[in-house]
């Protein structure tokens, strides 16, 4: 069993060292890590040189600054190993996580884990299982039905809590969407469930997720909310058109998107596509939204700020 271990990173000097030593401390051999630098103007560049120079299966790859999707897809290009990991690089493995996910993968396309969530403002841990953990193999869009609407801690898209198989990402294809710095995990992960044939979930807790107050995913920017809107985009134009699946979960999340756009003021990111949004409006809770968004975005606000203050 060999692992490639993606990490894409811009500006990451702080860091970058907890995360790569984390992974050069694993209890396993047979792995490469494979790091991006996206563009970096402070000492990642020097730092990456200098574990280079102590760790022969470290690879750096170097590109001008184009997000992390474009960074990942890099990554997938020059990847060796039998199973892929996706690590931020503030993040940090578990130092057990190469050798418990080596005793557990038997050719799953996907296989997920636990995350452990540290909070660095309160300096709090909150560890975090997935909500369906058993030797169950699913097929991966049954399992995205099955899972995706439940609200949890971490984001079901987000990928790192996650291992893929490399050949079952070349098979299908599977890459992000260049460009995006922002829901690019939303329509990977999306399009891996669709195409997985074998996934499991483990119980082990093998990955620490960092929350930081000024971290990409915290912050606010009409670019990266407009990546957000191309991923909807994205997600709209593939499903909609497709037959013969399963497509009840999807559009609820694609619905809740279009709502969600419509429901600030002022959002001008991009012209809503009344028919998708129409389309994907299959709950009665929906329908109702839509048709108030459809006569006015004003009145949908007003509708929601009514809605909140009877709670």
């Amino acid at each position: 069993m060999t692992f490639s271990i993606i990490i894409p990173a811009y500006n990451a000097e702080e860091f970058l060292p907890r995360c790569l030593e984390s992974i050069f401390s694993q209890d396993f051999a047979d792995y490469e890590v494979i790091v991006i630098n996206d563009g970096s103007t402070d000492g990642t560049s020097a730092l990456l040189e200098k574990y280079a120079a102590g760790h022969s299966n470290l690879r750096t790859l170097t590109q001008s600054n184009q997000g992390m999707a474009t960074a990942r897809n890099r990554g997938l290009e020059v990847a060796q190993g039998e199973y892929v990991l996706f690590v931020d690089s503030d993040d940090e493995l578990i130092q057990h996580a190469l050798s418990a996910l080596a005793q557990k993968l038997f050719g799953e396309d996907i296989v997920g884990f636990g995350t452990r969530i540290y909070n660095e403002q309160t300096g709090t841990n909150t560890d975090y299982q997935l909500s369906t953990v058993n030797s169950q193999l699913y097929s991966g869009w049954d399992y995205f039905n099955q899972e995706r609407l439940i609200a949890r801690q971490v984001h079901f898209v987000c990928i790192w809590q996650r291992v893929y198989r490399w050949a079952f990402l070349e098979e299908n294809h599977l890459r992000f969407a260049d460009g995006l710095r922002r829901g690019e995990d939303d329509f990977f992960t999306t399009m891996a469930f669709l195409h997985a044939r074998c996934v499991k979930t483990i119980a082990e807790i093998l990955y620490i997720y960092h929350v930081r107050p000024n971290s990409i995913t915290r912050s606010i920017d009409l670019k990266l909310d407009a990546d957000s809107w191309r991923v909807q985009k994205l997600l709209a134009d593939t499903f909609i058109p497709m037959q013969n699946i399963e497509k009840k979960a999807i559009y609820q999340v694609l619905a809740s998107n279009y709502i969600n756009h419509l429901s600030v003021k002022g959002n001008t990111l991009s012209p809503v596509e009344w028919q998708q949004f129409r389309e994907v409006c299959v709950t009665p809770r929906h329908r109702r939204l839509y048709r108030i968004a459809r006569t006015s975005p004003s009145l949908l606000r007003l509708y929601n700020r009514l809605c909140s203050s009877l709670r």
